[in-house]
């Protein structure tokens, strides 16, 4: 990374990207890529031409540039170019006595034009890169009586300073964030305003008078002690991306003090979340903002929670005045702790934009897991219309591609008997004092093996999924009436249009090669893709179990620095642990229960006789083992399942009480559409809807799962396998087909088309 931050108004030309910014194109190898027991073992553990670059791999970057030239201020870019799908910080700087205009800031195409505004991200302006090169510009106008404003001197070198906000009334509360290049920080003294020093105390902040104000540092390079010392004192006000910065550049300097190894992995891992690509793989989950800083994705203060925090709409709420109505404006506070950790679901938007923009979460955090659970579900059906395969190509690749090795390696750098103490704020960060009690705290190999025992049995799994098939279309599901608590049946009905819902998948089903491949086993989808994806694997969920345990091992021996409460909380942890290594060792049975226990004293992880389940290692790894001729059963030259008629009724003399007989029969033919069927003998009923369900292979399940299933013959209806499908459990996993039994009619006839 270039060393020199040149200002943006310079004939217009854009700043190196700084240390903070981009990351360029790995040139990682695509790396190839589990379900229950690797899941169960993760939950355990700018011209007019328009002209672009291009990368390693042969993807496209676009120009950004500042264009034309603002006046009475100047705008700085974190880096000058970008590819689609990833975002350019714009840092303000207006000049004494004038602010940005409200709604000024915008950024347009190179080509075609139509200007649009930047975004106020918290304290950050961010751009998107939408595929094409931008030019940014902004209008500064003069304060009003009254208000004072911020600017940073120009002439700074070696880093910037990024202040907020950069105005208001005497009174106003500013924050200033130093970036220094790479291997830089600030000289002692040096921070000043209008000349004069303030103090350096973490986080650097200073509070308006009567009076605009300039604010200046001078940076200066720093020895291997200097980093390190620079680093601490940024970790211990929890600017994280800072301190990440200082390690990695003192760990180049020196490779084997064990805290900046320690510290050096912390901060690989953490700037894999900044990583371009990996950025464009969290895209596919349609988030609605992917952070940019470790600040952001560890601290994240621009959410509820925090004790300050911003709407989207550029108003800042007091935690004590945001249910005013209407809202109070506030000034920004400031802390020296951070918010609360995020919340994965504040963050995803919800858009399934196959046949328009519905929003199925309704702009709305979900109230349920369950609402949680299904809008994730319909989010990655919108963003992966063809299917899943080059989703989980791009997170093997990039997620657990050569960044994460490197990690890996490094992690693996560190000695046996290191000992590095664990940072206070990280440890009221993530609650550890639960773990390791109160008082300072020594963390060593084992914390590491432990990191990377749940990333790698993440990466396993992700491997034993990419060895089956994830090819389908599904853009007939994406209708804009699904709802995200609608159940199998109520699915089924929409798809097939009928009732009233929006007819633009109708020409899906009227044509033959179209059906083919929507329906699985009419499809691919499920089937081997790349079976010695399993070998790999393998081998990384034994390497995850192998480290989880060296870690328990080692917390759980004499020496360790588990409390004793800690100790018998997640002593099925370790004990669970310790069944998978045993079972992968000798290529067994691992045995698991149905939910995982919890985490409270006395919790054990079961045994063969009280476990739920045993899954075959063995059948697991085997290629296919979960392809869906095995699970059901199939007709039509396996094209096909063979569907089956419950035989049922309405009880008519009991409030009209659904009774089911226990019988069925097998559906040889076209499904009728009457609605009326015929008389349930001896009762004086009719059953005047048919509900259909399939068959399962159970005979193979016992053969998968050793323990589970071992009730079941060697075939069973799905409805009694598994009475509610996961996602919907409040839905039956049988199709109650309503009027003329259409959804069962659909499915028989589309699957039986030839």
């Amino acid at each position: 990374m270039k060393k020199d931050m040149h200002n943006c108004t310079a004939a217009g030309v854009p700043p190196p990207r700084p240390r903070w910014g981009a990351h360029r194109t790995p040139g990682s190898r695509p790396l190839v890529s589990p379900i229950a027991f690797c899941l169960v073992t993760v939950m355990v553990l700018g011209a007019c031409q328009n002209p672009v670059m291009r990368e390693v791999d042969g993807r496209v970057f676009y120009h950004a540039r500042v264009f034309p030239l603002p006046e009475h201020g100047t705008l700085r870019l974190g880096r000058d170019r970008a590819a689609a799908g990833n975002s350019i910080t714009v840092y303000v700087n207006p000049d004494p006595g004038y602010r940005l205009q409200d709604g000024s800031l915008k950024y347009q195409s190179e080509v075609a034009g139509n200007a649009s505004p930047v975004p106020k991200i918290g304290a950050k302006y961010e751009v998107s890169i939408t595929g094409y090169n931008i030019a940014v510009t902004a209008v500064f106008e003069p304060v009003s009586a009254g208000v004072y404003t911020v600017s940073v001197d120009p002439s700074i070198e070696n880093g910037f300073i990024s202040a907020d906000p950069l105005y208001g009334p005497p009174g106003t509360p500013v924050r200033f964030t130093l970036i220094p290049n790479p291997g830089c920080d600030l000289a002692a003294g040096t921070l000043t305003v209008n000349g004069t020093p303030i103090s350096e105390a973490l986080p650097y902040a200073y509070t308006l008078g009567n009076g605009h104000i300039t604010v200046s540092v001078r940076f200066e390079e720093q020895g291997y002690d200097g980093l390190k010392a620079s680093a601490w004192k940024y970790l211990d006000a929890g600017e994280y991306g800072t301190a990440a910065s200082f390690y990695e550049e003192a760990y180049k300097k020196n490779r084997a003090d064990p805290e900046t190894v320690m510290y050096t992995v912390f901060a690989k891992l953490g700037n894999l979340l900044l990583d371009n690509d990996v950025r464009s793989v969290l895209g596919a989950m349609n988030m609605a903002y992917i952070p940019s800083t470790l600040d952001d994705w560890i601290c994240d203060e621009d959410w509820e929670g925090s004790p300050w925090y911003q709407t989207w709409s550029g108003v800042v709420y007091d935690t004590e005045a945001e249910n005013k109505n209407p809202p109070q404006y506030v000034h920004t506070r400031f802390t020296t702790e951070d918010a609360t950790l995020p919340r994965l679901n504040t963050r995803l938007s919800g858009f399934v934009g196959q046949f328009g923009d519905y929003n199925i979460a309704q702009g709305t955090n979900p109230d349920t897991r369950q609402k949680f659970s299904n809008l994730i579900f319909w989010i990655l059906l919108s963003k992966n219309s063809s299917g899943f395969n080059g989703l989980l190509e791009r997170i093997n690749r990039y997620v657990f591609g050569e960044k994460f090795e490197a990690a890996a390696a490094i992690a693996a750098s560190f000695p046996e008997d290191g000992r590095v103490r664990l940072n206070d704020r990280l440890k009221r960060r993530f609650k550890l004092d639960q773990i390791y009690g109160p008082g300072d705290t020594w963390i060593g190999k084992a914390e590491l093996d432990y990191v990377f025992a749940r990333l790698r049995a993440a990466k396993a799994a992700f491997e034993y999924l990419a060895s089956y098939d994830w090819t389908i279309d599904l853009r007939p599901w994406l209708t804009s009436e699904i709802m995200p608590d609608d159940g199998l049946d109520q699915i089924l009905h929409k798809v097939f249009n009928q009732g009233n819902t929006n007819d633009n998948h109708k020409p899906y089903w009227a044509n033959p090669s179209t059906v083919a491949t929507i329906l699985p086993l009419k499809n691919k989808f499920l089937t081997v893709r790349h079976a010695p994806l399993l070998d790999k694997a393998r081998a990384d969920i034994t390497a995850a179990v192998n480290l989880a345990n060296s870690a328990m091992n080692e917390w759980y021996g004499p020496s360790g620095a588990f409390t004793d409460a800690a100790r018998d909380r997640y002593r099925w942890a370790k004990d669970g642990l310790a069944a998978a290594k045993t079972a992968l060792d000798q290529n067994g049975v691992f045995y698991f229960p149905k939910k995982l226990p919890k985490s409270e004293p006395g919790s054990v992880w079961p045994e063969e006789s009280a476990a739920d389940y045993g899954i075959s290692l063995q059948q697991f790894f085997r290629p296919g083992a979960f392809t869906l001729t095995k699970l059901f059963t199939t007709e039509w030259g396996g094209k096909a399942p063979s569907m089956f008629k419950l035989e049922w009724y309405e009880d008519r003399n009991d409030g009209y009480k659904p009774v089911f007989t226990g019988g069925y029969r097998p559906v040889t033919g076209p499904i009728p559409d009457s609605d009326s069927e015929t008389n349930v003998a001896g009762t004086g009923n009719e059953a005047p809807r048919g509900i259909y369900t399939f068959e399962v292979n159970t005979g193979y399940l016992k053969q998968l799962f050793p323990k589970g299933f071992s009730q079941y013959g060697e075939r069973a209806l799905l409805s009694d396998v598994f009475r509610a499908i996961p996602l919907w459990p409040a839905r039956p996993a049988y199709f109650m087909g309503g009027r003329a039994n259409l959804s069962a009619r659909d499915l028989y006839y589309y699957y039986h088309w030839r």
